[in-house]
């Protein structure tokens, strides 16, 4: 899969994740130029940690809600994160998507509660299930990755 559709997708599965919908193609030209000017999230700079999460955050927005939850925690600076921040900047200052954003329901203080309490377990319930996910890939990315010493050869 070649670079801009890799990104289209990661665009379009951060914005389901994020705000329900689509992207409009603004958003996702944006998003695009975005990474084609800025440094501040080249695969270059990855590590295979986020190489995988980002990858995986990619496929649907229930991956990317795993992703966002274990990072908040245990990653707070990696790129998924980042990637997500830019998404929601995007989605705030496009006429198409701001709205959804913006959007102030009057519930009831039951209701709100309610409301609050569920997402609160939601969240709650997608950090335990990343930890278990994700942490032995975690470990295993870095063990792979550290050098190994070269046997000593005797002359």
């Amino acid at each position: 899969m070649n670079n801009t559709s890799q990104l289209e997708r990661e665009c379009h599965t951060y914005t389901q994740y994020l705000i329900g919908q689509s992207p409009s193609p603004y958003v996702v030209n944006r998003y695009l130029d975005f990474h084609q000017k800025s440094d501040a999230v080249r695969a270059s700079g990855f590590d295979a940690f986020d190489r995988f999460l980002v990858s995986l955050s990619a496929r649907r927005p229930f991956w990317a809600g795993m992703a966002d939850s274990y990072a908040s925690v245990f990653r707070k600076d990696s790129v998924v994160r980042k990637k997500l921040v830019v998404t929601l900047a995007l989605l705030e200052c496009a006429a198409s998507s701001f709205e959804a954003l913006d959007d102030v329901q009057g519930l009831s203080l039951a209701a709100t509660i309610f409301q609050l309490s569920w997402r609160a377990l939601r969240y709650s319930l997608l950090l335990g299930a990343s930890v278990l996910v994700f942490t032995p890939v975690r470990i295993v990315t870095s063990l792979s990755l550290k050098p190994r010493a070269l046997p000593v050869l005797e002359r």
